[in-house]
């Protein structure tokens, strides 16, 4: 199989993941301000099939099709652009087993965070997905540093007016 065939099913498969990645928090913040038994019940269901049927298996072919470039690549793992590409995608690996957690915690009725808490939780892989595409695009650190940076810099901008809107 070609290169750019890999790569081509890598991208497909790590928009599925990022797909899941953002949708799972969102069905978290109205699990969580969910008040019926029948909703909540939904809301697992919808949880389960997202994380298993959907990003997991977008995660494992994004990360097997990844590091077959790698191997087909050596040379591109020297690059610092793909040193700080992989600690975004081990960080993106981390939050994943998270949301896998929290599933959990769901599905045996023993959530501790309230809707606003999975709101902010939901804005993570934002960071993570900038960080990457900046760095592969750009095959550079800095663009991808300074992406994310300013994205945050907006975050606590809009953080700041909801705190100041939120106290009128």
């Amino acid at each position: 199989m070609s290169f750019l065939v890999i790569k081509a099913v890598h991208v497909i498969f790590m928009v599925t993941w990022f797909a899941g990645l953002f949708y799972l928090p969102r069905l978290f913040v109205y699990h969580a301000m969910c008040n019926d038994i029948p909703g909540r019940e939904r809301f697992k269901v919808m949880e389960r099939k997202l994380f298993w049927g959907i990003m997991t298996p977008g995660a494992i072919i994004t990360i097997v099709l990844g590091l077959w470039m790698i191997g087909m690549n050596p040379a591109a793992y020297a690059a610092g652009w793909m040193h700080l590409k992989l600690l975004l995608v081990v960080l993106l690996i981390a939050y994943h087993i998270w949301c896998g957690v929290l599933l959990m915690y769901f599905r045996d009725d023993r959530n501790r965070h309230g809707h606003q808490w999975y709101r902010w939780f939901n804005e993570i892989p934002v960071f993570m997905l900038v960080g990457i595409v900046l760095a592969v695009v750009t095959r550079a650190v800095m663009p991808a540093v300074i992406g994310m940076a300013i994205l945050l810099a907006i975050f606590v901008v809009f953080a700041g007016m909801g705190m100041m809107k939120g106290r009128r």
